[in-house]
């Protein structure tokens, strides 16, 4: 599986201290989304603008409509803009599949540029009405090693009155990449040299909300963690072989989990002991990257999932726990759904232990804010 790594840079125009320019991206099984918005002029009121198509366009999509449908709808909801006194916001969206193809379209704002083997080139769109608008639409396949840029028109506008009728344009920003990489600047370094280039061209200075995100393809770090025994016992051993399947590092939580795993696939489980007080049990599985209890580790996770990197040690169990999911790309989560009933005993609520079901769940959410892939099955 490929993974898409975004890197957002973005500068303010030369005086404002918010950017019209605003970024999200969402990654779902079905498709990871990445839309660029750009309020109409800059500064507090274009910043509104911005953020509301954006968030406008996410919601959209997390009920199910297709980047198409949401295109058109939000472009032709803007032209009241152009006679009323409404945020307007252009943007340029691309959904990218797991099969690695993707869709982009773009509104009032450059189309992307795709770079691949070392050169780079505008996507032509293919224009057509949207209500009274008009949107352009673009395809094709990202493979491993391709970037896909999106950017507000900072870019392809830089240095317009300084030499350039209409700004520098996007065939430039590709012929200016492609040059860049045949001197050696790695690909990740191209969206700043970018930047570089529109202050140069532009008098030394942002003349406008410049922002440019970089979608790079590579080959995904993927991991599953198979927490919970299934509903039903029948389906133990089936249970167990998929997670041996599974590609990518490996980690088990929860005694029974372990135990189901080494009873259906014949695995010898030895018990290591803790390092520190209050650290819960860890156990060696072959073929298992990490092996340890349930409940405690996923609360004791969640609790620190969201340091920084650095401030996590090796040498404590569930530091390393986190370092794994910090580590993946893509987290394939197999959850089972049978009841524990010792969850239910007042001492946990006690101590504060979240049942297993609602712990993985927030730590499902706190990986998907930090832009992992997460896929969640339950069995």
């Amino acid at each position: 599986m490929n993974f898409l790594e975004d890197a957002f840079v973005q500068k303010y125009k030369e005086g404002n201290t918010v950017c019209g320019d605003f970024y999200v991206a969402e990654r779902h099984s079905r498709g990871s989304i990445f839309v660029v918005c750009d309020g109409i002029g800059s500064g507090v009121y274009a910043n509104i603008a911005a953020i509301t198509c954006a968030e406008r366009i996410m919601e959209l999509f997390r009920l199910g409509m297709s980047v198409r449908d949401i295109s058109e709808t939000v472009a032709a909801s803007m032209h009241r803009a152009r006679t009323e006194d409404i945020p307007f916001s252009a943007f340029v969206a691309a959904i990218v599949f797991p099969d690695g193809r993707f869709l982009a379209y773009n509104y009032e704002n450059p189309a992307p540029i795709l770079i691949r083997a070392g050169r780079a080139a505008a996507l032509e769109p293919m224009v057509y009405g949207a209500g009274l608008e008009l949107i352009g639409e673009m395809s094709g396949s990202l493979e491993e090693g391709d970037v896909l840029l999106l950017f507000s028109d900072g870019v392809s506008q830089a240095g317009l009155g300084y030499g350039y009728d209409m700004g520098v344009g996007t065939a430039f920003v590709a012929d200016f990449i492609t040059a860049e990489l045949s001197k050696g600047v790695l690909a990740r370094d191209v969206p700043e040299r970018i930047l570089e280039m529109c202050e140069s061209v532009s008098g030394g200075a942002f003349r406008d909300d410049t922002s440019l995100v970089s979608l790079s393809s590579r080959r995904a770090r993927e991991l599953t963690l198979l927490t919970g025994p299934p509903s039903r016992r029948a389906l133990d051993k089936a249970y167990a072989e998929e997670f041996m399947e599974m590609p990518g590092k490996k980690i088990l939580c929860g005694s029974t989990t372990i135990e189901i795993v080494a009873r259906e696939l014949h695995k010898e489980v030895e018990s290591l002991i803790g390092n520190s007080m209050g650290e819960p049990p860890e156990y060696l599985v072959d073929d298992v990257d990490l092996a340890t209890e349930g409940a405690v580790t996923l609360n004791q996770a969640y609790n620190i999932l969201d340091e920084p990197v650095e401030n996590l040690s090796k040498q404590s169990m569930v530091e390393r726990f986190c370092l794994l999911l910090h580590e993946a790309d893509v987290i394939h989560l197999m959850i089972g759904k049978a009841n524990n009933l010792a969850h239910t005993d007042l001492i946990f609520k006690q101590v504060g232990v979240r049942i297993r079901m609602t712990a993985i769940r927030l730590i499902a959410d706190k990986l998907r804010a930090m832009g992992k892939l997460v896929i969640a099955r339950y069995y």
